[in-house]
């Protein structure tokens, strides 16, 4: 216990260790937030939106929402603040007293989170809600951050003793306004020329009506005494065709950790495989190669060495196999004098393949067993959840890991959300997340196999998996080529066509693979063919920067590509936080890649997945997705040449590109 309060006490005081990336809001400044209160109405706003509530006859209902940029308003004053499927029946707001008057309050900001959110201060709304006749009380709370584009809701369910609700209701829109959903998987916004609405949470859904369109969440279980329901949804607007930005503005707010980088090695398809098991010695080797030849001899910060499966012996389930006879304490000594961290795999379903089935035996041997569900172990299980939590806080406490690679739980690969039957296993996933937080406030955490593009993932964790194989081949060239084809393009089908608003800057793409296993055994070692893997690798963004690379295939020039490819990301890290697809789609053999935009300066990675020449046009304000009136002028220099090179210079021009390549350019305003 006094070792966790220490570590927790370090973490505060030190703060948030590294640079904290934010998008810029493009509009009229939002301003502080304030609340304004008559005998019946409170209005809550600042100088960008505003929501107004009526507490008549003692009941708290919603009355409008506006966007005070384009002076739109919308009159909700038929629609419930939310509604309840209980049982049979449905109940809403009206239902429910105020029991007592609403109360006004500041949010005092904390200077040393982790979230941004929790630095900012601004105002809150809090009333208690009743309905006696099914026993069920809601703790209410609005609020507004200074300089916020949204407005949360929080609602807290407490029931007497409990109270089976099956569909929770927290926004409901008039479908006549042409309210549309941005995205085809769960967990997915509503949007309103520039408002957005959602429910936080992943596993929400959407239904369209003949006279409205809400936003829900399904339960399975009831709301008991000993363990209440907490859910939350946002209503925010955005400057005017800057949808995506700004609610990346708010998303960069409110998620568990700022857009950060980690640039890690990881170990599979290197020395973790399926056939064989993790030690001590090829694990050091690793760290050392690595140290040697790019953290000391090019200046490069490797922030973890992330071992993946094979860790573990199968037959204890989490338990360290004896190859590591004193657990990783001399791996984590030797990543600490690298100035760098351990990570680790852990599987919350047990794993894949023979492994799975050896550690689900083990469990079910157990006083008493594990729990188990068709996918695997199950989190719902106390049991299991039990073992599982002692497992990684012990990582946590006894080797300092700084990153999680999660996989596997709920629905599976590529999934678009998940049956209600799994809600318990995700939310016990989430819930084990928010308690190791609590202990390492900066943890990463990678969440793969069994996640969808929801952005409430990233409330939690910080990276979410692409779907698809782990590696594949599609389209020309070379088999490395193939792969980069392969990687981009499930990136844009899976992610980018489903779910537009989510940030690039948080996909598992799987990274760069110069192995000796599995089909990344079978790539090229073509020096061209690697720097254009590593260059269209760390230009698209994503935080989660995993080198799956034998460190022993690398010739110097790999090793100078690596360098100058991962500090230019470091060094552009502002920017790369606006990452957004720009093109067609990679299996296609359509020009694609990745711009991001802050403040005057840019970025562009451009790449041809053919075997013969192709032209790109590029229009600066739409690749930069820049605000009406902003300056469109720019010069592009070579980012991969020490010259930095001029290559093009104003609002339109033209980008040749042979076949196969990856241009990569800085871009800065006139």
């Amino acid at each position: 216990m006094y070792k966790k309060i220490f570590s927790l006490l370090i973490w505060l005081i030190a703060g948030f260790n590294c640079s904290i990336a934010q998008v810029g809001y493009l509009g009229n400044k939002p301003g502080i937030a304030s609340i304004k209160k008559t005998s019946n109405t409170i209005i809550i706003e600042n100088k960008v939106l505003a929501m107004s509530f009526s507490t008549y006859g003692k009941k708290l209902n919603i009355v409008s929402f506006s966007d005070k940029q384009t002076h739109e308003q919308l009159a909700l004053s038929k629609s419930p603040l939310f509604s309840l499927l209980v049982g049979n029946k449905t109940i809403t707001s009206d239902d429910f007293n105020i029991i007592s008057s609403i109360s006004i309050s500041d949010i005092t900001g904390n200077e040393n989170a982790i979230k941004y959110a929790d630095k900012l201060s601004g105002k809150k709304l809090t009333a208690d809600l009743d309905d006696d006749k099914i026993g069920l009380k809601i703790h209410w709370e609005a609020s507004l951050l200074n300089e916020g584009n949204y407005i949360r809701q929080v609602f807290t369910f407490n029931a007497s003793d409990s109270v089976k609700i099956s569909k929770i209701t927290l926004i409901q829109l008039p479908s006549s306004k042409g309210i549309r959903k941005e995205g085809t998987v769960d967990g997915s916004p509503l949007i309103h020329n520039d408002m957005f609405f959602s429910i936080e949470h992943p596993m929400s859904q959407i239904l369209t009506e003949i006279n409205d369109v809400s936003i829900f969440l399904p339960r399975l279980n009831a709301v008991y005494k000993s363990s209440p329901l907490i859910v939350s949804s946002v209503w925010g607007t955005t400057p005017v065709n800057q949808l995506r930005r700004g609610f990346l503005y708010y998303i960069e707010r409110e998620r568990a950790v700022p857009y950060r980088q980690m640039l890690h090695y990881n170990s599979w398809f290197d020395i973790s495989w399926e056939d064989r098991k993790l030690n001590d010695s090829v694990c050091l080797d690793r760290i050392k190669v690595f140290k040697d030849s790019l953290i000391d001899k090019r200046n490069v910060k490797l922030k973890a060495f992330l071992f993946d499966d094979g860790w573990d012996d199968n037959k204890t389930l989490w338990q360290f196999n004896s190859g590591f006879p004193n657990g990783f304490t001399n791996i984590a000594k030797a990543a600490k004098d690298a100035n760098s961290t351990i990570g680790v795999w852990i599987s919350p379903w047990g794993g894949y393949h023979e492994p799975k089935l050896q550690r689900m035996e083990y469990g079910k041997k157990q006083t008493p067993p594990f729990e188990t569900n068709a996918n695997g172990f199950s989190l719902t299980g106390p049991n299991y959840y039990k073992r599982f939590k002692s497992v990684t806080t012990s990582l946590i406490r006894d080797y300092n890991i700084s990153i999680f690679k999660f996989d596997g739980v709920g629905a599976g690969n590529g999934a678009s959300g998940a049956s209600i039957i799994y809600q318990k296993d995700i939310e016990a996933l989430l819930k084990l997340i928010t308690e190791l937080r609590s202990e390492k406030p900066n943890l990463y955490l990678s969440l793969t196999v069994g996640t969808w593009p929801s952005v409430y993932w990233l409330k939690y964790g910080d990276a979410i998996w692409r779907a698809g194989h782990d590696t594949g081949l599609d389209g020309e060239g070379t088999k490395r080529q193939q792969w980069i084809t392969y990687r981009d393009a499930q990136a844009y089908i899976n992610v980018v066509k489903r779910a537009p608003l989510f940030p690039l800057n948080s996909i598992m793409y799987h990274g760069i693979c110069i192995t000796d296993n599995g089909s990344p055994a079978t790539f090229d070692m073509d020096d061209k063919d690697i720097s254009d893997e590593i260059w269209a690798f760390f230009g698209n963004g994503s935080s989660l920067q995993e080198l799956y690379i034998n460190p022993h295939k690398l010739n110097a020039s790999n090793w100078d590509c690596l360098r100058d490819a991962s500090n230019w990301s470091k060094e552009n890290a502002e920017v790369l936080i606006d990452t957004h697809w720009i093109g067609g789609d990679p299996s296609k053999g359509e020009v694609y890649g990745y711009a991001a935009w802050t403040d005057q300066k840019g970025v562009l990675t451009l790449r041809n997945p053919t075997a013969h020449a192709e032209t790109f046009i590029v229009n600066v304000k739409q690749v930069f997705d820049l605000p009406e009136g902003f300056n469109e002028e720019y010069q592009f220099y070579d980012a991969k040449s020490k010259a930095n090179k001029l290559l093009f210079t104003g609002k339109n021009f033209s980008v040749n590109l042979a076949p196969f390549e990856v241009k990569v350019m800085d871009a800065r305003q006139l």
